[in-house]
């Protein structure tokens, strides 16, 4: 297995509910994907392949959406573990 797969097959269960807490609070803001990717420079379509995993997030794309939708690295990460549990 090569090394970006093999880290893949890791962390996806981890890294689908990071993009799953993501979809929950934006949606919880009342914002649309077209809102946040307008925000961020990037259309409703690419937006969209980054919160549903079609797209690779790296951390300071994902730093830039949580300052979008308004909340901390840290209120996203310690509200995360809640969210996981759920």
């Amino acid at each position: 297995m090569k090394k970006n797969a093999l880290l893949s097959y890791f962390v996806k269960d981890e890294y689908k509910s990071i993009l799953d807490h993501l979809s929950s609070i934006r949606k919880e803001k009342g914002y649309t994907q077209y809102q946040v990717g307008y925000k961020l420079g990037i259309s409703d379509t690419a937006y969209s392949k980054l919160e549903n995993g079609h797209s690779k997030l790296d951390l300071e794309r994902l730093i830039f959406i949580l300052k979008v939708l308004d909340i901390s690295l840290k209120d996203f990460f310690e509200n995360f573990k809640e969210f996981k549990e759920k």
